[in-house]
């Protein structure tokens, strides 16, 4: 295996590997055995769905897209928007993807409770938005390290591309949405400003704390 890391423009031609890094990323299931058993063939299903409406929703808002690729394999992914540039034709045909994703998860307890579960960080965010009392030009939308290339600066070089594609279209404010899941600290690291705070009950009992970062184009 090479260890060259490449950056390069995300094609149509990636989206099913966008797909399987947002489900690896949050919808894996760490407690299962290998067992090939109808529930976890299900379970596969489901999570993958879920990862799909994820993607979908990200592309929806998306004007800008880049992923870092070894071997042939993505191993990152990180989308921005320039809100500016976003079009109803764009939001609409994405939306309706994630309408005809979700509609076979209403079906099962786990697709229903997947939805809900999205549907709740989607209301938080939207809370968070009112909270900061600010308008954004620009957001980053999606970003995503495999967990087996952590550590490598991947995910440095993903974050300073998409700051410099900003820089580029003129934008020199953003934010974005993270929340206790994820490693919010490379953001405080990089120097973005935690602007607000909705705190979610899992239905699983597990809370989770999402946060709305600021950052500058410098």
């Amino acid at each position: 295996m090479s260890d060259a890391v490449h950056l390069r423009r995300m094609t149509r031609s990636d989206y099913p590997q966008l797909v399987e890094l947002v489900s690896q990323t949050w919808y894996a299931d760490d407690d299962a055995d290998g067992q090939e058993t109808p529930d976890a063939v299900q379970d596969r299903g489901v999570a993958s769905r879920l990862a799909a409406i994820d993607a979908q929703g990200g592309l929806a808002r998306a004007t800008h897209a880049a992923v870092a690729e070894r071997d042939g394999r993505i191993i990152g992914v990180i989308l921005g928007s320039d809100s500016a540039r976003v079009t109803r034709t764009q939001r609409t045909r994405h939306r309706l993807r994630q309408v005809r994703l979700a509609l076979p998860l209403l079906a099962s307890p786990a697709g229903r409770g997947g939805l809900m579960e999205q549907l709740a960080i989607l209301q938080a965010d939207r809370a968070l938005v009112r909270a900061s009392g600010k308008t954004y030009p620009a957001e980053i939308v999606l970003f995503l390290v495999a967990s087996e290339s952590k550590g490598l600066g991947v995910g440095g070089r993903l974050f300073a591309h998409m700051l410099g594609t900003f820089r580029e279209h003129g934008v020199n404010e953003y934010f974005l949405f993270t929340d206790t899941s994820c490693d919010y600290g490379f953001y405080e690291h990089k120097g973005l400003r935690r602007m607000a705070v909705e705190h979610i009950d899992s239905a699983h009992g597990e809370a989770l704390d999402c946060f709305l970062y600021e950052g500058t184009v410098e």
